[in-house]
């Protein structure tokens, strides 16, 4: 979900085993559920930013055994066949995985094993050409085998039984699963919870109050708050609290907090005394070492109002780091940039200025919070959003962060509103939203699928008579060419200088390269495609190599983050056809905008250019 770039909340693309009575937490915006949560399912692996489209096993392949043994995931938006190879691990899977092809663009759509043992596949979608591919190897007749196959764990047999009990009452299932609630593989306790549900609850309520072990109360504790009567609430939050929780390991700690949320979200808020039980059981240990106990602690302890929660949450959301190991992707996003702008640069854009996740997190908590609240906390927290209307994310970025403002505004004194409007950026956000950091000022529109021929002739038939300079200029940072291109001496240095633009090429020619920047790529800014001899690649722009590495910059928006190849471990490199420039960069521009920007663009930055003196002069007359 590229929209949510940069938010807590981001889901990469994954690939998951959908076992039985599965959730794997996907919730719209701020809802969804962390992996790292009990109730819901992680992924066996992260493959990254990407659109997914397809995913073939490779059994009946004739290739080595190797990517026999392989799911072959596609990608349509960054043109890449991941090939996965899975080991059985627990109730489960581990997966590692590898760039089995890819093409810069190759817009995959489905494909499928044939009847030869080859790879057949089709490129194409939203109203590209599709071409069909087969992808085979030279000695197909060495690998005609079959495979035998994967000996199930203990875990994974175990996991299955549980699940024969997921489809409704059975007089078995509770003495069957109970004790699986502690198990140690997290596949398994998941099936055995997932088969007491479907139990009435008659037949086990009991035992989550009788139940001494801290891992099986927990997640029967969980299974009640599902499933059982609200009147449950505080005892069942009672019992939750007899568990030591500085004894817990750090998985079951997360289990836990998650249990007492999942009551209070489903059977509604406790009452002042499980309040106060509450906050005493969980505050000692708030904050903790980790970005995701912090989380959790978060938003119970807020939630709930407890004591000095407001404090210690506004001052983690002032310094917090992300954790960049966190959610670890089989590519990392800089390795997507170049593969195809139009989704790169959404990418580029922010990884130049990465907004704080962690942050956006307890800001988002912070903004239902009633009490607990200062003077001084107050001041923190909405200057904070300020500042975080100055990061780069996805198109929801600006919206979710703003709604957070609003919400916390709502519940701030009335007499603090206008202050606290103020400083919270409500300035910025009027501005015009995600773009309103790059300029001030907005194209007002409306725009159009500019075709070459249809500019050129509205450029020439407007004439640069009427054209303004300041709107010029603004145009050249809405459209973001002041990222990349440097005009009068401001701007991006990842691509050419366009000072002199105007004295050495036609209207024609610049808004060709414009519109259809592949045709023409420069050889300083074009990038290289580095094709490792492990089996992946690496896309960007080299900048300067020497005997043992390549210096590659991938990032056109942070120019300055180069990733150093080492050059034993290249294959072969070759240009890219693909240009870094983003394409349809001046299609939200109206006719006299674009001829405002072409303006700019010839006068090199010079608002005394005879361009807008001629203009003055005809304006005048």
């Amino acid at each position: 979900m590229e929209w949510d770039f940069g938010l807590p909340w981001y889901r990469p693309t994954r690939i998951c085993h959908a076992t039985g009575g599965s959730d794997f937490g996907w919730r719209t915006g701020t809802m969804k559920w962390s992996p790292t949560y009990p109730d819901n399912l992680p992924p066996v692996i992260n493959i990254g930013q990407g659109s997914p489209t397809n995913l073939v096993y490779g059994g009946n392949a004739r290739f080595p055994e190797k990517y026999r043994k392989s799911m072959f995931a596609f990608d349509w938006s960054f043109g890449i066949v991941y090939a996965l190879q899975l080991e059985p691990n627990g109730g489960s899977y581990k997966a590692t995985g590898e760039e089995f092809l890819s093409g810069s663009p190759l817009p995959l759509t489905d494909g499928v094993i044939g009847p030869d043992g080859a790879l057949y596949f089709l490129t194409g979608g939203r109203k590209l050409e599709s071409d069909l591919y087969r992808v085979y190897h030279e000695n197909a007749g060495d690998y005609s085998n079959k495979l035998q196959p994967a000996k199930l764990t203990e875990e994974n047999s175990l996991r299955r039984q549980l699940e024969k009990y997921h489809h409704g009452p059975d007089p078995a299932a509770v003495d069957f699963a109970w004790p699986q609630l502690k198990h140690p593989d997290r596949f398994v306790r998941y099936a055995a919870r997932i088969a007491l549900e479907h139990q009435p609850v008659v037949h086990w309520q009991g035992k989550v109050f009788a139940e001494t072990d801290p891992v099986a109360l927990i997640h029967g504790a969980l299974s009640l708050a599902r499933m059982g009567d609200s009147s449950l609430r505080d005892s069942l939050l009672h019992k939750l609290a007899t568990i030591d929780f500085g004894k817990l390991s750090p998985e079951s700690q997360i289990d836990a907090v998650r249990a007492a949320e999942v009551t209070i979200t489903r059977m509604g808020m406790p009452d002042d005394a499980s309040k106060v039980m509450l906050a005493a059981w969980l505050q000692p240990f708030y904050p903790a070492k980790t970005n995701e106990m912090n989380r959790l602690l978060s938003k119970l302890l807020v939630h709930i109002g407890a004591p000095d929660a407001v404090r210690i949450t506004v001052e983690l959301m002032a310094s917090a780091k992300d954790d960049t190991s966190a959610g670890q992707s089989l590519l990392s996003s800089s390795d997507l940039i170049m593969r195809n702008p139009q989704y790169g640069m959404a990418i580029a854009g922010m990884l130049a200025k990465m907004p704080p996740a962690q942050q956006t997190f307890y800001a988002t908590v912070l903004s239902g919070a009633k009490n607990g609240w200062t003077d001084p906390l107050r001041q923190v927290y909405f200057k904070w959003y300020a500042g975080a209307f100055g990061y780069q994310g996805g198109n929801s970025f600006v919206g979710y962060i703003n709604n957070a403002r609003k919400n916390a505004l709502a519940l701030a004194p009335k007499e603090q509103f206008a202050q606290l409007n103020d400083i919270s950026g409500d300035s910025i956000v009027k501005a015009g939203g995600n773009f309103s950091v790059a300029s001030g000022v907005q194209p007002k529109g409306p725009g159009r699928n500019w075709k070459v021929d249809d500019a050129v002739k509205m450029v020439d038939s407007i004439g640069f008579s009427a054209s303004n300079f300041e709107q010029g200029k603004a145009m050249f940072s809405a459209t973001l060419c002041s990222k990349c291109h440097t005009l009068a001496g401001q701007g991006g240095v990842a691509g050419p200088d366009l000072t002199q633009l105007g004295t050495r090429f036609s209207n024609k020619d610049i808004l060709e390269s414009i519109i259809d920047p592949n045709k023409t790529i420069s050889d300083q800014y074009g990038a290289t495609v580095f094709y490792l001899k492990d089996g992946g690649s690496v896309i960007g722009r080299l900048t300067n190599e020497d005997d043992d590495q390549y210096f590659v910059s991938q990032n056109p928006f942070s120019p300055q983050d180069i990733r150093k190849v080492p050059k034993k471990s290249v294959s072969k490199t070759r240009v890219s056809e693909v240009s870094p420039m983003l394409p349809g960069m001046i299609n939200r521009l109206s006719p006299q905008e674009l001829v405002d920007l072409m303006a700019y663009l010839k006068s090199g930055g010079n608002p005394k250019d005879t361009i807008f003196t001629n203009s003055k002069r005809a304006a005048v007359r």
